[in-house]
C-alpha cells in the first residue's frame, strides 16, 4: 500500500510563510508507521512542490505518485485549498482513499463535514489512529467503527467513533528528524515538540480538549534532536509547546539545550509570563532563548474569567520585564472580540502593554471561534456571531459591534505605529527560467502567449507589465493568464503595471475579475486598514522626481474611507510624499489618505534560486 502525505503552507504573496512550513505531523505519522513495520510505502510531498507550488503542481505530484491513500494535514489557513485538491483526487484517482487530520477535523466542524471530498478524518493525536486505520485498510476491512478517534462516512452519513486516549509514553514515539523522514524548513529552521498537552483551559482553544494532560518527551530524545539540528545547519529552533515553562523537568531540558546547541543557535517559544523567575530566565537565555510569544489577550478580569484565563498584573509585568532586561525579544498578544470585552477594554489592554513597556512587538489579532472549542458551544450566551468558514472570525458580540472591532485595530495601529494586516509586496526577483515554481512573469507591452504552463505556477504569482499598454491591453494579458488560473484557483495574484497604463475603473474591473475564483481566508479579514480583498492585488509602479521606484496599491473596490498603501524609497521626504499625493489624486480621481512605507531592499534568501521568473518581450 502506498501512502502520500501533504501539509500545505500558509500562503502569502512574498512566500515568507512557505519558507517556514515543516510537515511535522506528516513526519510523525510516517515515523510511527515505519517503527511498527506497517506494510506501507510512505512518501511526503517534496518540499519544493508542497511549499512553493500551486494547486496544479501539487496535483501533478499526487497523480504521479499513484497513492492508495492520500493524507492531508488540515489547518484553518489551508483547509479550503486542501478540500479542493481532495475533490480532484476523488475525480482523477477514484480508487484513492482520502484521509484528513489536524485541528480542523472535529465532530462539530460543519464547514468541513459539509464537504464530501474525503472518506476518513482523524481527530486528536493521529499516530495511533492512522496506524490502526491503515492496518484495517490493508486487511481489506469494510467496517471501521471500532477504531477510536475517527470521523468516517457511512451510508447513513457521518459517524464519529469514540475519542482515542492520548499516548502516555511519548518516549515510544519515533522522532521524524532522527529517523530521517523530514528535515529543516527552507529557511533553515525547525519545529520541535518537547511536550504534548496543555495545562490551560482557555475556552477559545481546542488543544487542551484533544490533549488534556501534559506529557513530556524524554529529555534524551529532545537533546538528540537539538544535536541533530546543530549537525544539519538549523539556525533557529521553534518550540511549539503551548506553555514551555510548564514542562515538569524544565531545568533538565534547558541543560540539554545548552549542552547540545551550536554556538549561534537560538530558540523561540510560547510561555506564561507569570511562570517566570530570574533564575529560570537566566537558564533559558544560556540555553539560547532569543524570542518568546506571550498571550496576554485582555486585562479585563471578567473577560478573562469568561474564557478561563488567569492573570496577575504585577506578576505578569515582572515576568516580561525580566525577559526584556535579559535581552529576549518579547511579542505580546492582544485578542480582539473576547466575550465581555468592549472597545474601551481592548484599548485599555493595548495601553497597559505599551505604556508599561511590556513588549518589543505588539500582536493584535481577532478572535476565531474555532470548531471543537467550548467558546463555540457557548457563543450564543455571549451573543457572539462569527463566520462559518475559515478563519471563523468573530463579526460581533453583545459588547462589540463589527465597527467596534475595526476601530480596535485602527487604534492598535495608531498607537503602535505598525500595520497589523500589512500589505505584502510580491517577490520582485527569482531564479532563471529553468528554476522551480514560477513566482513572477515580466511582460512587455504586447502581452501575448502566457509563458507558463499551469503546473509551473507557484502558490503566489506576480504579473509585472514593464511597458505602457494600449487602452484595452489588459484584457489580452488577462485572457492569456486564464488557463493558468483555471488550474490554480488558490494561487495568490499580484499585478504591477506602470502608472500610465492605469485607466481607472476599467482597469480595476478587468483585474478584479482576473482570479482563480477560489475563496481565500485572507479576503475575510474585514478589519484590515487597507483593502480587505488581499488574494488579488494591484500595484501601480511609478517614479519619484529623483527617478527612484515607487509602488502604490490600488484597492479593487473603491472605498474612500480606507487609506491607500504606498511604498517610497527610505530617503523620500515630505516633498516627495506631497508630490505622490498629488499624482495619485490625478490618477485615481479622488484624493485618498495615503500611508507611506519605506521600500527597503529585500535581502537575498534561500528562495531566490528556487523560484523562477519568466520574461517575455
Amino acid at each position: 500500500m502506498k501512502i502520500a502525505l501533504i501539509q500545505l503552507p500558509l500562503q502569502s504573496h512574498d512566500y515568507v510563510y512557505s519558507q517556514e512550513n515543516v510537515p511535522l505531523a506528516a513526519g510523525c505519522l510516517a515515523s510511527f508507521l515505519a517503527g511498527r513495520k506497517a506494510p506501507v510505502d510512505v512518501e511526503i510531498c517534496p518540499r519544493i512542490v508542497m511549499n512553493l507550488g500551486g494547486d496544479a503542481a501539487v496535483m501533478r505530484w499526487i497523480e504521479a505518485a499513484q497513492p492508495d491513500v492520500v493524507g492531508f494535514s488540515c489547518y484553518l489557513w489551508n483547509v479550503e485549498r486542501t478540500l479542493y485538491l481532495c475533490g480532484l483526487v476523488m475525480e482523477r484517482l477514484p480508487g484513492c482513499i482520502v484521509v484528513l487530520g489536524g485541528p480542523e477535523v472535529t465532530p462539530d466542524n460543519g464547514f468541513l463535514l459539509g464537504h464530501e471530498a474525503f472518506r476518513f478524518g482523524v481527530t486528536g493525536e493521529g499516530e495511533g489512529t492512522f496506524h490502526d486505520l491503515i492496518r484495517a485498510l490493508a486487511a481489506g476491512r469494510k467496517d471501521f467503527r471500532d477504531i477510536p478517534g475517527l470521523v468516517l462516512r457511512t451510508d447513513a452519513g457521518t459517524v464519529s467513533t469514540v475519542p482515542r486516549v492520548s499516548a502516555d509514553d511519548l518516549g515510544a514515539l519515533e522522532s521524524p528528524y532522527l529517523s530521517g523522514v523530514i528535515g529543516p524548513s527552507l529557511r533553515g529552521t525547525m519545529l520541535m515538540e518537547t511536550v504534548r498537552g496543555c495545562p490551560m483551559r482557555c475556552t477559545y482553544c481546542y488543544y487542551h480538549k484533544s490533549a488534556p494532560t501534559v506529557r513530556a518527551f524524554p529529555v534524551e530524545r529532545c537533546a538528540a534532536e537539538v544535536a541533530w539540528s546543530r549537525e544539519n545547519g538549523v539556525s533557529e529552533l521553534t518550540v511549539i509547546d503551548p506553555c514551555f515553562t510548564r514542562r515538569p523537568d524544565i531545568g533538565l531540558l534547558l541543560s540539554a539545550f545548552a549542552r547540545e546547541r551550536g554556538p549561534d543557535q537560538t530558540f523561540s517559544c510560547e510561555l506564561n509570563a507569570e511562570d517566570l523567575t530570574p533564575a529560570l530566565v537566566d537558564g533559558m537565555v544560556r540555553s539560547g532563548l532569543a524570542h518568546v510569544e506571550i498571550g496576554l489577550q485582555s486585562t479585563n478580569k471578567q473577560t478573562l474569567k469568561n474564557v478561563g484565563r488567569p492573570f496577575r498584573s504585577e506578576v505578569f509585568t515582572k515576568g516580561v520585564r525580566t525577559l526584556r532586561s535579559a535581552g529576549v525579544r518579547v511579542m505580546t498578544d492582544i485578542m480582539v472580540g473576547l466575550p465581555g470585552d468592549t472597545l474601551d477594554d481592548v484599548k485599555r489592554s493595548i495601553d497597559f502593554v505599551l505604556t508599561n513597556g511590556l513588549c518589543d512587538d505588539l500582536s493584535v489579532y481577532p478572535l476565531s471561534v474555532l470548531p471543537g472549542t467550548v467558546l463555540r458551544a457557548t457563543a450564543e450566551r455571549f451573543g457572539i456571531r462569527s463566520m462559518g468558514e475559515p478563519p471563523y472570525l468573530i463579526t460581533s458580540s453583545t459588547t462589540m459591534s463589527r465597527d467596534d472591532i475595526r476601530k480596535a485595530f485602527a487604534y492598535a495601529e495608531e498607537v503602535s505605529g505598525r500595520d497589523h494586516f500589512p500589505v505584502e509586496l510580491p517577490r520582485l526577483r527569482g531564479g532563471a527560467a529553468g528554476a522551480g515554481p514560477v513566482a513572477r512573469i515580466v511582460l512587455g507591452g504586447q502581452g501575448g502567449v502566457m509563458p507558463v504552463a499551469p503546473h509551473e505556477a507557484g502558490q503566489a504569482l506576480c504579473i509585472e507589465v514593464r511597458e505602457k499598454l494600449p487602452d484595452h491591453g489588459m484584457e489580452g494579458v488577462v485572457s492569456a493568464l486564464e488557463p493558468v488560473l483555471a488550474e490554480n484557483p488558490h494561487t495568490l495574484l499580484s499585478w504591477i503595471i506602470p502608472e500610465e497604463s492605469f485607466h481607472g475603473i476599467e482597469t480595476v474591473r478587468v483585474l478584479a475579475e482576473a482570479s482563480g475564483g477560489a475563496a481565500h481566508p485572507v479576503d475575510r479579514e474585514y478589519m484590515s486598514a487597507f483593502t480587505p480583498r488581499r488574494s488579488v492585488q494591484l500595484f501601480l509602479k511609478g517614479r519619484t522626481p529623483a527617478g527612484k521606484d515607487t509602488y502604490t496599491q490600488v484597492p479593487l473596490e473603491k472605498d474612500p474611507s480606507r487609506p491607500v498603501w504606498a511604498g517610497l524609497p527610505p530617503e523620500a521626504g515630505l516633498d516627495e510624499e506631497e508630490f505622490h499625493r498629488e499624482r495619485m489624486a490625478g490618477i485615481l480621481g479622488y484624493r485618498p489618505e495615503i500611508r507611506f512605507h519605506d521600500l527597503e531592499e529585500t535581502p537575498r534568501d534561500a528562495l531566490d534560486p528556487l523560484l523562477a521568473t519568466r520574461v517575455m518581450p
